[in-house]
C-alpha cells in the first residue's frame, strides 16, 4: 500500500509542476469556460463527457508535451535537429488535441447559441 500511495503523491507532485507551465495554465483557464458554458446550456450527460474527455485529453497531452520538452532539455542544451523534432512532434500532439476538441466545442454548443439567437 506504501508504494500505491507513493506513486499517488508523485503524481500529485507531477500535476503541480503541470501548473508552473504557462500553457498548462491557458489550457485550464480555456477549459473551465468550457465547463461555465456547459453549466449555463445545461448539456446533456453525453455531451458532458464529449467535453471532458476532450479537455483532459489536451491537458494530458500538454503534461506530455511539458515532460518531453524538460527530458530533451535535460539531455542536452545544444541545438539539434532531433531534438527540435522531438519538442515539434509532442507540440503538435497538444495543437491536434485542441483542434479536435475546438471542432467538438462547436458540435456541442452550436445548437444551444443558435437557439438562443433567434
Amino acid at each position: 500500500m506504501k508504494t500505491f500511495l507513493q506513486s499517488v503523491q508523485y503524481a500529485l507532485q507531477g500535476l503541480r509542476a503541470a501548473f508552473d507551465g504557462r500553457n498548462f495554465r491557458i489550457q485550464l483557464g480555456l477549459a473551465s469556460l468550457v465547463l461555465a458554458a456547459g453549466f449555463y446550456f445545461s448539456i446533456t450527460r453525453l455531451e458532458w463527457c464529449v467535453l471532458l474527455f476532450n479537455m483532459a485529453l489536451v491537458l494530458s497531452l500538454e503534461i506530455v508535451n511539458s515532460s518531453l520538452e524538460n527530458l530533451v532539455d535535460l539531455v542536452t542544451r545544444e541545438r539539434h535537429p532531433l531534438a527540435g523534432k522531438v519538442k515539434d512532434l509532442a507540440a503538435g500532439a497538444v495543437i491536434v488535441a485542441s483542434g479536435l476538441a475546438i471542432v467538438m466545442g462547436v458540435i456541442v454548443f452550436w445548437p444551444y447559441i443558435a437557439a438562443g439567437l433567434r
